[in-house]
């Protein structure tokens, strides 16, 4: 259950078919003794990633697969994108200036009492109860602010609602996979960037319509620009 990258090593399920989170092989040999509550916070710092965020919490899984491939491309809604690994969907995610949404597709016949979802303060874990194995165990992107963060289950989509510890900071990725393959590319940025500095704008200026608004040269920092996002 643990796939070994050139610089990360990181815990997930290892899947048939990474769409479904159920589809765990039977030959799998993994050892979770426990899964942390949302309230235990686990600190990981993106330089650490080499240990997962289920080793810092107890959680220990074994085996070795082999190496997977992963992208990170546009979504067919604007604003969100689609992590793949392999080739299958694992989730979608979107960001607005106060947060990063994750939508992961469910199998139809679990309802979200059958779910494990720990929101931690630098990493999220998601799986099914009485699997010992995590469909997903990752460092997030930047920062979570977990006393605000939720999640529900809608038309068997789970939603993960990660609330920015920094508003307005613009997150390249919901988390830290394998190498940079669940981050956007360059370009991807400055689009995100655009839409975050849109968003502030109306938020700042709400008699004006930005819509359609655009940047000549490099977008500016949402987070930053003009001395900073303001906090509600």
């Amino acid at each position: 259950c643990r796939y070994i990258s050139k610089h990360y090593a990181f815990h997930m399920s290892r899947l048939s078919d990474y769409s479904k989170f159920d589809h765990i092989d039977s030959d799998d040999e993994c050892d979770t003794e426990k899964h942390t509550s949302k309230n235990n916070s686990v600190d990981v710092s993106p330089e650490t990633t080499s240990r997962s965020v289920s080793e810092k919490a107890g959680v220990v899984a074994t085996g070795i697969a082999e190496a997977t491939t992963g992208t990170t491309k546009a979504g067919l809604e604007e604003g969100r994108y689609v992590f793949e690994l392999n080739g299958k969907k694992v989730y979608e995610w979107e960001q607005s200036l106060e947060e990063v949404i994750i939508y992961i597709e469910t199998p139809p016949d679990k309802k979200a009492s059958d779910l494990i979802v720990n929101i931690h303060s630098n990493g999220l874990q998601v799986g099914l109860k009485h699997h010992n194995c995590l469909f997903i165990d990752e460092v997030t992107y930047s920062k979570v602010n977990t006393a605000e963060s939720s999640w529900y289950m809608d038309s068997n989509i789970l939603h993960i609602i990660l609330m920015k510890v920094h508003r307005g900071e613009t997150w390249e990725g919901a988390l830290r996979g394998s190498d940079r393959h669940t981050t956007v590319d360059p370009l991807t940025k400055e689009q995100i960037k655009q839409q975050l500095m849109i968003e502030r704008f109306q938020e700042e200026n709400p008699g004006f319509d930005f819509r359609g608004a655009t940047f000549n040269g490099q977008v500016p920092d949402p987070r930053t620009f003009m001395g900073g996002v303001k906090y509600s």
